[in-house]
């Protein structure tokens, strides 16, 4: 359905932003405090300049309506509460243009929802897309303005600027992990819906593969990551950290 599409982050909903980001540094997931609005905070690790995780809490559920985030935090709360408690939400997907990629989804019959959030008198932002006929846990469409190429040059810039480098064994996200009663005709509706490859029940998104399991509860659960400081399997927050 969508040319160009490429992994570009995962929302970790969680009950306590401390202990869960002192988890993710446990592993050498390294993260750092990102957003405070009425409401709402969030954290990250960076995966790269252009990936990452978001952790993200609602501390104040009257006072999060009046943030910038308000109609994205509504639109997730169905796949908040179906989840009960901390763990992965859903992931974003970068294309080169949302409201076009809602366009064409609408053409197809699809129930979908656009959401713009503006920084600075328009001078930033992002256009979100969310497929209301479609499971919880599939992904959302992003696109930024700047675009996320241009964000992420400006970000190696800066480091740059900084004498900070990346170092070449920096931890990296390999795969996100879901559970569903029926892996491959699930991973057969992803792939047409973001317009990506699919073997077996891998759906092979660039950035990050997303790979279904058969179990239950369905949806997310877990990530894999390449250059974890520890080659055993860990939790946090819950959720499921595979070493890859």
């Amino acid at each position: 359905m969508t040319d160009g599409a490429a992994f570009d982050h995962l929302i970790h909903w969680v009950d306590d932003l401390e202990s869960a980001t002192a988890g993710y540094d446990a592993l050498g997931l390294t993260t750092h405090a990102a957003v405070t609005l009425p409401g709402f905070r969030n954290a990250a690790w960076g995966i790269d300049d252009e990936r990452y995780v978001e952790l993200a809490v609602v501390d104040d559920w009257d006072a999060v309506t009046r943030s910038k985030y308000a109609r994205g935090i509504e639109l997730l709360t169905p796949a908040i509460d179906r989840l009960g408690g901390p763990g992965l939400l859903t992931f974003g997907v970068d294309v080169p243009d949302a409201r076009a990629t809602a366009e064409e989804l609408r053409a197809v019959g699809r129930d979908v929802v656009v959401d713009e959030v503006w920084f600075e008198d328009r001078n930033g932002g992002f256009v979100e897309v969310y497929v209301r006929d479609a499971p919880s846990y599939f992904p959302f469409f992003i696109t930024y303005q700047p675009p996320r190429v241009e964000l992420a040059r400006m970000r190696a810039e800066h480091r740059a600027e900084q004498g900070l480098t990346r170092p070449p064994d920096a931890p990296d996200l390999v795969a996100l992990l879901v559970r569903s009663p029926a892996p491959q005709d699930e991973a057969r509706a992803l792939g047409e819906l973001i317009g990506c490859p699919v073997d077996g029940a891998v759906v092979d998104l660039p950035g990050a593969q997303v790979r279904f399991e058969p179990g239950g509860p369905a949806g997310l659960y877990g990530i894999v990551v390449r250059g974890l400081t520890s080659p055993d399997e860990a939790s946090i927050a819950g959720i499921t950290v595979l070493p890859g």
